[in-house]
């Protein structure tokens, strides 16, 4: 949904809405998941360099912890995380954030509701603080019965980024989303589709862009209890400046990623998990133009 491209599950903590990351099952208050992986993402944006020769896609390796709890319609929570690139660790990053929902019912014995949410977020990497970022996030949850259910969200976020490695990077941003989700009733077989657009105003305009996205997502069990998924994305973004002056034009970017994996419990509460796909990042700035496998595999364990 923005200019962060990363496959792995650390980046999508990082830019998941509060909805996302603190849903849970209601039988347990709290609850703590672990994870760690190895693969292959994008790395880090704010990472700019001159030279027209970049590889965007490295392999990483990665982990992560979250610990929710849920006192009736709130939810709070807390999580760490870490990703290094064995290629270069001016790549890595360690994170740490916080955050909370509240559900507030508005019709229909709580099947229509509001959600209201914030986060907030703090990102090192070698050399110190790469950046912090707070979100506030509003949603109206309509459940239509039938396993159908439809979200409007609306999320403003603001990142202020060290400006060690280079300034302008500071942005605030502007999303607006609408979503359905179809869960089959007693089963795991979903399908969640969804489009968006949004609006990034950076200090310096060359990161400033405009963008319209769409996903799918499809999950379904294969016997027993494993689940396979499948995951399609779409996003076009228009930047306002150009790109610096090796490239003295405006960026424009397309960016499709698709990909499938398979979660299976391994032993007790493991679940050991993999997911492989295709990233085509096609730009008018030849170090952003590029394209190939990413993708991850590891370890799960839940707690409650």
């Amino acid at each position: 949904m923005n200019n962060r491209s990363n496959t792995s599950l650390f980046a999508a903590l990082l830019l998941a809405s509060p909805a996302a990351v603190l849903a849970q099952s209601d039988a347990d208050p709290f609850e703590l998941e672990v994870e760690a992986y190895g693969g292959r993402a994008v790395v880090p944006p704010d990472i700019i360099e001159a030279d027209i020769e970049q590889n965007r896609l490295e392999g990483v390796i990665g982990g992560a912890a979250i610990a929710r709890y849920k006192i009736d319609d709130t939810r709070l929570f807390a999580r760490v995380g870490a990703e290094v690139f064995p290629v270069e660790s001016l790549f890595n990053r360690y994170a740490v954030g916080i955050g909370a929902s509240q559900d507030i019912p508005i019709a229909q014995g709580g099947r229509i509701r509001a959600r209201l949410g914030g986060t907030y977020d703090h990102v090192i990497g070698e050399e110190g603080r790469v950046f912090n970022r707070i979100r506030g996030d509003a949603q109206l949850i309509v459940r239509h019965g039938g396993g159908h259910t439809s979200v409007a969200r609306v999320r403003y976020g603001y990142r202020n980024q060290s400006e060690e490695r280079f300034s302008g990077f500071d942005q605030d941003e502007l999303v607006g989303e609408v979503r359905h989700q179809w869960r089959r009733p007693g089963s795991d077989t979903s399908i969640n589709v969804a489009a968006y657009v949004i609006d990034i105003d950076a200090e310096d305009d060359r990161f400033s862009y405009q963008g319209i996205g769409l996903r799918a997502i499809v999950r379904a069990p294969l016997g027993g209890e494993t689940l396979v998924f499948a995951r399609v994305s779409y996003v076009t973004r228009d930047f306002e400046d150009p790109f610096n002056q090796q490239f003295p034009i405006a960026r424009d970017d397309d960016v499709w990623r698709i990909s499938g994996g398979i979660e299976r419990p391994l032993f007790g509460r493991v679940v050991g998990f993999g997911e492989v796909g295709y990233i085509d990042n096609a730009s008018n700035i030849p170090t952003r133009d590029f394209s190939g496998l990413i993708g991850r595999a590891g370890i799960r364990v839940r707690l409650d």
